[in-house]
């Protein structure tokens, strides 16, 4: 079996797929059309932490639930993550909040790369979601003003169960591709589209790990075809 720290390390520095892997999680209008923004000039920079860990030698993603008391998707599910600070790097952000929300220390993850920046209206945010990998088994302690829970899933669980719905959105009514992953709060938005493009990736890594021997590259996105 490929090793996943590996295939998303490579994966991460090639081409990715994008906004087209994001748009399959993006809300859009009954009759199809999907709303396009474009980045305003007073868009706070921010990121978060895409943490994966190894379940059932299967990757689990690090998901939260944002606590009632915040300003921005409160009460929605998400990755730790926030503003990036004057100085801060994407990287150096997120490993922040991380350590802050969850109390996952930065010794214990290991940075493999970035997925591709997402612009999200509701919170005026240009986002920039950086991949993790936590090797060790360390206990989380949340911090209740943002976090009401933390929990992991398994990008297998993922892959291929997104429903949809009609809902009533501020900008109208939408039909909404969401995962049902908690009992109460869907996954959907911004976190479900950044989500979208990892399980692009671990869709190619799982067919790496049932390809016949020489051809576990073949036909995949060029970001699986790194030297390895």
């Amino acid at each position: 079996m490929d090793d996943p720290v590996v295939f998303f390390r490579h994966a991460l520095a090639q081409a990715l797929p994008g906004p087209a892997a994001q748009e399959t999680m993006m809300p859009r209008s009954p009759d199809g059309r999907r709303r396009s923004f474009s980045q305003p000039s007073d868009a706070r920079h921010s990121a978060v932490a895409v943490v994966l860990r190894k379940e059932q030698d299967r990757p689990a993603v690090l998901l939260t639930l944002r606590s009632a008391m915040l300003r921005h998707h409160r009460g929605q599910l998400s990755f730790p993550g926030g503003r990036i600070e004057r100085g801060e790097t994407p990287t150096d952000a997120a490993l922040r909040e991380l350590s802050e929300e969850v109390g996952l220390p930065s010794r214990c993850v290991e940075v493999l790369g970035v997925l591709s920046p997402l612009y999200t209206p509701p919170s005026n945010s240009f986002i920039t979601p950086v991949v993790m990998w936590c090797s060790a088994a360390v206990a989380l302690s949340l911090d209740p003003s943002e976090v009401e829970e933390a929990f992991w899933v398994r990008l297998e669980e993922l892959v291929g169960s997104a429903v949809e719905e009609e809902w009533e959105l501020p900008y109208g009514r939408m039909i909404v591709p969401h995962w049902r992953v908690h009992p109460r709060v869907p996954l959907w938005g911004a976190t479900a589209m950044i989500l979208a493009e990892l399980i692009e990736l671990y869709s190619q890594w799982l067919t790496r790990q049932t390809a016949p021997a020489g051809g576990a590259a073949g036909g995949l996105h060029p970001a699986a075809r790194a030297d390895q």
